[in-house]
């Protein structure tokens, strides 16, 4: 596994549409009391946070397709043509989640006409000159093939960082080839439609062994199996129509403004206004405005007879409250390792 970059250099460009959906369908069944959808918003932010906390970005912006066509369904009109509407109980979260990353102090990232990948290889490829390194925070293999000299891609589901040599092992090709077995398995999940009977498996023993889809094309007639042969023979054209819808574009018109994608503050109060209009209490509460602990006298109950008589105390003092007390803040991480009692006599 590649090793971090420099926090001061590395700029984090995250695939928001892909976290987002991936969020969407690994959680379900959370909404507000009025019906609201929140399981990507949590998912999301989940994501979002960890990634913040763990790896303490400097740099940090997040990408997202905006709705419409972009130049892909131009070149092929047919472009993620069998992929299903954005449910509409995805499509309502989405205006939450650019405000969680408003109040988190992440820049948002669109551009009309261009999907977020798009938006992520032009400002990597900005970055790089600009004296940065970059790490693209994404699932997606398309993305894979920006990886190079100071361009790693993060995938925060195996937490590992691939470099060029990390993206041969995972993938079976080298980044820049990514692009040529997409051009002849294609791509189901965006209808890029490949060369009949080639599947991912032939692509990349036919791109390990002559290079490119150019180099599969020359070698086409002498290629020994039946189903690629006539494949690439009757479908020359296709495979390069499918290597151009998924090569990723550079001339996305948006600037590389490290100002702009520099983390910022959290603004607290927003947050927990947010939160709480989601009802997620929890998030609510670490945003909290902090509370100046008082000294009190306190007790502490190690014994069963002296909890009992904590326990009458409590029962001839009227009402009372009490608090499960865990070793971390994050709830889900946390192990409770006691219970602080609290009564109106002290």
């Amino acid at each position: 596994m590649a090793q971090r970059p420099d926090p001061d250099r590395a700029v984090y460009l995250v695939d928001g549409s892909n976290t987002l959906y991936r969020a969407f369908y690994a959680i379900r069944g959370l909404s507000t009391s009025k019906g609201l959808p929140t399981n990507a918003i949590y998912g999301f932010t989940s994501m979002l946070r960890k990634l913040i906390r763990e790896h303490e970005p400097r740099f940090l912006g997040v990408a997202f397709d905006l709705a419409g066509p972009t130049f892909r369904h131009q070149a092929f009109a047919d472009y993620k043509a069998h992929r299903p509407e954005m449910p509409p109980e995805l499509v309502v979260q989405i205006p939450y989640v650019k405000r969680v990353c408003g109040v988190l102090g992440v820049q948002v990232l669109e551009a009309l006409g261009f999907e977020a990948d798009d938006i992520i290889a032009t400002l990597a490829e900005k970055g790089v000159k600009a004296g940065h390194s970059i790490v693209v925070v994404a699932t997606d293999k398309d993305l894979l093939q920006l990886v190079g000299r100071d361009v790693l891609v993060y995938n925060p589901v195996s937490d590992d960082y691939l470099d060029s040599e990390g993206v041969e092992r995972a993938f079976g090709v080298r980044p820049h080839q990514v692009r040529d077995v997409l051009s002849l398995s294609g791509d189901a999940s965006d209808n890029i439609p490949g060369v009949p009977g080639i599947g991912e498996k032939g692509a990349k023993e036919l791109i390990r062994k002559y290079g490119d889809l150019e180099g599969v094309l020359r070698a086409a007639e002498s290629i020994p199996r039946k189903t690629y042969r006539e494949g690439l023979l009757d479908h020359a054209e296709t495979a390069r129509l499918s290597r151009d819808l998924a090569t990723l574009r550079y001339d996305v018109p948006i600037a590389f403004e490290p100002d702009r994608l520099r983390l910022g503050n959290p603004d607290r109060e927003g947050a927990r206004q947010l939160f709480l209009e989601l009802e997620s209490d929890a998030l609510a509460r670490e945003f909290a405005p902090s509370v100046i602990a008082q000294e009190a006298p306190h007790t502490v109950v190690l014994s069963p007879h002296d909890l009992e008589r904590a326990v009458e105390r409590l029962r001839s003092g009227g009402r009372f409250a009490f608090n499960f007390e865990r070793d971390e803040r994050e709830p889900m991480r946390a192990r409770m390792v006691g219970v602080a009692l609290a009564g109106e006599g002290g």
